[in-house]
């Protein structure tokens, strides 16, 4: 593969990505939940799903992050598509549908706890697990700088309240930030939210939302930046996995599917 092929940009709608907040099962220790998604989940989303269109996947595990509290997801993902609907004849594919079939080993999935969602453009409210983006261009979320945070929702105020606060942000943000895109999602107990900047040359930090969104967070939180990762192997090729730990966070490098 040819950095040439890498660095060939894929503008995406900002409706057509999956978000997804994942939640470790309970009987599974947390050395054996890491091991599974560096040697089955991580790098078997990139390499079962390729062929189906996808166009950018980012990581992250807050798990096992001093102080995380067990209702703020233990794995989080913004995953990219070509459209909602090449995500949807997707399970058309044998590849997609055995590896959609592995979540239940490792994510508790009752009551829909774990989940991914398609967003809707923000309108200034927020409803609980139901992601929004910011922004309408198109944008590739596999080049430029990402940024991530994962917060946990303030035990002195009240869900509601914690929407109202974030949505207050999100719209400061969609004003007066220079982003080329921005997802976000509240859940009964925690925030998630992505932005991507343009890389500055030069520059050590571009624009960003963050600060505005910090005063909302008197509790648990953290913010990522996902490193670009390239996974120089193949379905078929002897492997040991990828290194994932506590606080890891990956923007996965790869050819993307040819476009008809």
């Amino acid at each position: 593969m040819s950095e040439q092929d890498l660095a060939a940009r894929r503008l995406v709608a900002p409706d057509a990505v999956r978000v997804w907040r994942g939640f470790r099962l309970p009987s599974l220790a947390l050395d054996a939940f890491m091991n599974k998604l560096g040697t089955v989940f991580v790098p078997a989303t990139v390499k079962m799903q390729i062929d189906a269109g996808l166009c950018s996947y980012t990581p992250t595990v807050p798990a096992g992050l001093p102080g995380k509290p067990d209702t703020v997801p233990d794995e989080t993902a913004i995953l990219f598509w070509e459209s909602q609907s090449t995500y949807w004849n997707g399970f058309t594919r044998l590849a997609v549908r055995t590896y959609t079939l592995t979540h239940g080993g490792v994510y508790l999935t009752q009551d829909n706890q774990s989940r991914a969602d398609f967003p809707v453009r923000f309108a200034g409210e927020l409803t609980v697990d139901q992601p929004v983006f910011l922004f309408d261009q198109p944008a590739d979320w596999m080049h430029g700088a990402v940024r991530h945070v994962v917060a946990a929702r303030p035990a002195a105020v009240d869900p509601a309240s914690f929407s109202a606060s974030v949505a207050k942000v999100l719209a400061e943000i969609a004003k007066r930030v220079p982003l080329d895109g921005a997802i976000a999602c509240v859940g009964t107990d925690y925030l998630v939210y992505w932005e991507l900047g343009p890389v500055a040359v030069g520059a050590a930090q571009g624009a960003t939302g963050i600060p505005l969104l910090q005063p909302l967070f008197s509790g648990w939180n953290e913010t990522f930046a996902p490193a670009p990762t390239f996974l120089p192997i193949g379905l078929w090729d002897e492997w040991a996995g990828m290194d994932v730990r506590a606080g890891s966070s990956f923007n996965l490098q790869f050819k993307r599917e040819a476009r008809g």
